[in-house]
């Protein structure tokens, strides 16, 4: 609960409205050894499927050609989940759970894990599966695959995942509505789709949910509640900026 004791529900927003930018989640890391522990881990999962360790890309020096890998799909969608996956078990540490969740884009696979669909494991194997795919159409080979090629064999990959009904309730970009046994379908997670905000919160607001919790490198999606949402208001708090005031509201009697 935030410390200035706002009622109603939580919703956690997992955004990829922009990519990390060079040491995005350091001082996270520096302080607080669930986030580094949970970062460290998935990194070590994802490594296997790039050119270079996920850390190091992550967290070079801001300028140099390495961290300008950040700019590259193979590169942003990997690190994007694991800002998301580490500070959402940050919250989890400090007792904040959320009643329902937002995935849109890269941060769909973010959110089916903390819904409980995906495993840790099969949601890392399907992030560093498409990371790896993606790499191979970059490059300028004759050889290099194609875009359909590209969803074909990452739906193949989907398909040998194993999902689960949601825990909690889960709303992605796809349909703008909480999810139920289209989880099951690989084809429903190679779908691009635009973001559909208003579609997906205002519902969330009528049920009661009056705090919107951004996980992610910035405060894309929290910036446009006001915006979207009925009577031009939102309780929200990006944690890009706001993880003192979120600790201290869990801790608050």
């Amino acid at each position: 609960m935030p410390s200035d004791g706002r009622k109603g529900r939580t919703a956690f927003l997992f955004s990829a409205g922009a990519s990390s930018r060079p040491g995005t989640g350091h001082e996270l890391r520096s302080e607080f050894p669930v986030f580094a522990q949970t970062l460290d881990d998935i990194c070590a999962r994802l490594d296997p499927y790039l050119e270079l360790p996920l850390k190091c890309v992550m967290f070079a020096a801001d300028g140099s050609r390495t961290a300008a890998l950040l700019d590259r799909a193979p590169f942003a969608g990997p690190a994007v989940f694991a800002l998301h996956v580490a500070q959402y078990r940050l919250l989890r540490s400090w007792g904040l759970r959320p009643d329902v969740v937002f995935g849109h884009a890269a941060g769909r696979m973010a959110a089916a894990y903390a819904a409980g669909v995906f495993s840790l494991a099969d949601a890392c194997h399907a992030v560093g599966t498409l990371a790896r795919l993606l790499d191979g159409l970059a490059g300028t080979t004759a050889r290099s695959p194609r875009p359909d090629g590209i969803l074909a064999a990452y739906g193949r990959t989907l398909a040998t995942l194993h999902p689960r009904a949601p825990r909690l309730p889960l709303v992605c970009d796809v349909t703008a509505r909480p999810v139920g046994a289209e989880t099951a379908e690989p084809e429903f997670w190679v779908r691009h789709a635009p973001l559909r905000l208003a579609d997906a919160v205002g519902p969330l607001h009528h049920d009661g949910v009056r705090t919107w919790l951004e996980l992610g490198p910035s405060d894309v999606l929290t910036r446009l509640l006001p915006d979207v949402l009925p009577g031009g208001t939102a309780s929200a708090f990006a944690l890009s900026r706001d993880w003192p005031v979120l600790r201290s509201g869990t801790n608050a009697g």
